[in-house]
């Protein structure tokens, strides 16, 4: 595929496709005509792949974009895509679940960690940045004055990028006081504080780029997890993105924002995704909301309780 296929795409996005495309697709299906796939066979092939659903799904969708771009060039018959697409039939819901830090746990986890780990964690807790968002800050994007930062560029694969994930992702993020306090004392203390210098720039190459992620998080933010005691089963998935669905869920179960504030403070284009994919209710709400309707039933007058 040429790159006008995704030339519109979030850089995320399109390290995502590049990365099925090359990794899965290409090995497998590389020296096959398209027009002899068969819909059985792509079914199979997904079933044996060892990936979550979610990502199973994901497989299935772009191996389709490559299909629908092939019948764009005329490369394939003209609705070879939807025929081929009806007839494969997979999974691609997940069962998981992500792990929600109540506050404290969040709290015991930053003084567990240094500078300048402590304030990219407190950071992402508090704005729900993407960490490729975090990676791409510089100084003269944070705005002291107006109290917010401006989200302008990613950092993803080595690579800087101007294209964000939606036009919502270039919305101001909200800096309270407390938390531009904290940048204050980092951009003091680090050798790299003038306005085009990363925020978190890396020492191993002095400046030049930003931190890396999963370092970050198999050397610092697991680590800390682990030893406040908020991961307990081995091999649980934990990163940045679980701070960013405890932030959604904190604001909207916890401290009762509206939705429409919380929408705009995680940047989603739409509130279903921030309602549908990142609120969960904690298990004690769960369970005062079943007492008050315990409560109400049980204080009714011709109410019998059980012998």
């Amino acid at each position: 595929m040429n790159s006008d296929a995704f030339r519109k795409l979030a850089s995320t996005t399109q390290y995502c496709y590049k990365h099925i495309i090359n990794d899965y697709l290409v090995p497998h299906w590389g020296d096959q005509f398209a027009v002899d796939i068969k819909s059985l066979a792509v079914e199979q092939w997904l079933r044996s792949l060892d990936l979550a659903g979610p990502t199973v799904g994901k497989t299935k969708y772009v191996m389709m974009v490559v299909f629908l771009h092939a019948e764009k060039y005329d490369r394939i018959p003209e609705g070879f895509t939807a025929n081929l697409k009806s007839k494969i039939a997979i999974e691609s819901s997940s069962d998981y679940e992500a792990l929600i830090l109540t506050p404290k746990q969040t709290f015991t986890i930053l003084n567990l960690m240094k500078q300048p780990e402590s304030t990219m964690t407190v950071l992402v807790a508090a704005t729900g940045l993407r960490f490729s968002e975090l990676a791409g800050l510089q100084w003269q994007d944070v705005d002291y004055a107006s109290q917010c930062i401006h989200v302008r560029r990613t950092w993803i694969d080595g690579k800087m990028s101007e294209r964000l994930k939606t036009k919502k992702s270039r919305s101001a993020v909200p800096m309270a006081a407390v938390l531009a306090q904290f940048l204050r004392e980092w951009q003091q203390s680090t050798l790299y504080g003038k306005p085009t210098d990363w925020v978190f720039a890396s020492r191993r190459t002095h400046g030049r780029t930003p931190r890396v992620g999963n370092m970050l998080v198999s050397d610092h933010l697991r680590p800390a997890a682990i030893k406040a005691g908020v991961i307990l089963k081995p091999g649980q998935r934990f990163g940045f993105l679980n701070l960013r669905h405890s932030l959604s869920t904190l604001l909207i179960t916890g401290k009762k924002a509206d939705v429409r504030t919380t929408q705009d403070i995680m940047r989603h284009s739409n509130s279903s995704t921030t309602i549908e994919l990142y609120t969960q209710s904690p298990m004690e709400m769960r369970i005062a909301a079943q007492e008050q309707v315990l409560d109400a039933i049980l204080e009714e007058p011709t109410t019998r309780l059980p012998n």
